[in-house]
């Protein structure tokens, strides 16, 4: 089955599967019980208990597999920003910061008027 989330919550039954195709970037926090996690091409087998995370590094079929009753949830892949956009924050941090520096070094002299 295909779905089309940003998020969800999925319970499984003891020895239920369910599979994640091309999810890289997505993230399984387990909620309840413990599972089983593998990634097409990775070698490592990820055994998650209530509380862990494990953010999917690979593209392909991933398997997650429920040991017992467990409730899982799944975050999907945040879209990157564009390059464009990433380099507009940036320039916004560094005019914001040295804007915040001018303010508090004319409040340290005692200026508090506003040229």
């Amino acid at each position: 089955m295909q779905m089309g989330l940003s998020q969800a919550n999925i319970a499984l039954e003891a020895r239920h599967a369910m599979s994640l195709t091309d999810a890289v970037g997505a993230e399984v926090a387990v909620l309840k019980g413990h599972v089983w996690l593998t990634t097409d091409g990775d070698l490592r087998d990820i055994f998650l208990a209530p509380g862990e995370v494990h953010a999917i590094g690979r593209g392909g079929l991933t398997l997650i597999n429920a040991v017992e009753p467990s409730v899982l949830h799944v975050q999907a892949p945040r879209p990157a920003q564009p390059r464009w956009k990433r380099w507009l924050m940036k320039a916004w941090d560094a005019l914001a910061a040295a804007g915040e520096a001018r303010a508090r070094a004319r409040i340290k002299r005692g200026i508090h008027q506003w040229l």
